[in-house]
């Protein structure tokens, strides 16, 4: 059964006689055309996000997000409790809880900088390596060429549910992490050097700037799709030998790490511009 209301009419088997109506398992890409492959990987899932309403790829949509985000949650908790608290309990006691420069440096540094990033690097190491994994291996037991063979394509069930559930676990994780960090580590300082908890969160919350928030949420964003993108296209796109799937999980890694670093100081150079 197609997951598409409508096959592509213009879509031709690719080998004669055969039954496939897609070739992603036998696509070769060169090196110098990888990230063109990564962009156009990424506009076949932002194209096709109506897919997603389609009941399968809902079902791993969710099994993703649940994989990616609900698993993942303890590691960003704790994450998230030693940075704000080690953070905030630092920077109150070198400033003093009354000083205007502590709550800038606190919205700058953990809702806008230090969240998007740390949650991102922890979402590759812990997620996007598995993916890549995943995909690699389907790919090399034959079951990305089983797909096609029945007329589904490999980049709706298994590359577009996986990005959209990273993307918004991603989201999610990265509110979360704010979130505790800041409670956190003002609930810590109120506790070991005596300050006013209720005071330092009205602080808090008259320095955080509204279009902080919203460059921190589009930037979160794109560190999801891109580092979704990136890992499928390591595990989609792969060698057919076993042998590859580690190095589909390195490549995914790497990929991803440069990618959001890059992206990271891309926002920082646009912000500091504005």
């Amino acid at each position: 059964m197609s997951l598409s209301p409508a096959a592509p009419a213009e879509a031709a088997p690719v080998e004669a006689g055969g039954t496939d109506l897609y070739h992603v398992s036998r696509l070769h890409i060169p090196r110098w055309a990888i990230p063109a492959a990564h962009l156009l990987l990424l506009g076949h899932c932002l194209g096709r996000i109506r897919t997603l309403f389609n009941p399968m790829v809902r079902l791993v949509f969710l099994r993703q997000v649940h994989v990616i985000g609900v698993m993942g949650m303890r590691v960003v908790a704790l994450l998230a409790l030693a940075v704000g608290g080690l953070l905030i309990t630092e920077t109150t006691n070198l400033l003093g809880a009354r000083n205007d420069y502590l709550y800038d440096i606190i919205s700058w540094a953990l809702v806008s900088e230090a969240a998007p990033l740390l949650v991102a690097v922890v979402v590759i190491g812990r997620s996007a390596t598995v993916i890549s994994t995943e995909l690699a291996l389907m790919k090399v037991r034959g079951e990305v060429r089983f797909l096609e063979q029945m007329r589904i394509d490999p980049r709706d069930y298994l590359v577009l549910p996986r990005v959209a559930a990273l993307t918004a676990s991603l989201l999610a994780a990265t509110f979360y992490f704010q979130v505790i960090a800041i409670v956190g580590g003002f609930t810590l300082c109120a506790l070991l050097l005596s300050v006013s908890f209720p005071e330092q969160m009205s602080l808090l919350l008259q320095a955080i700037s509204p279009v902080g928030i919203i460059i921190a949420g589009i930037k979160t964003a794109v560190f999801g799709l891109v580092i979704g993108t990136v890992a499928c296209f390591a595990g989609l796109f792969t060698g057919p030998a076993v042998s590859d799937v580690p190095r589909a999980q390195i490549t995914a890694y790497m990929r991803s790490l440069t990618c959001v670093v890059a992206i990271d100081l891309l926002f920082a150079a646009a912000t500091l511009s504005l």
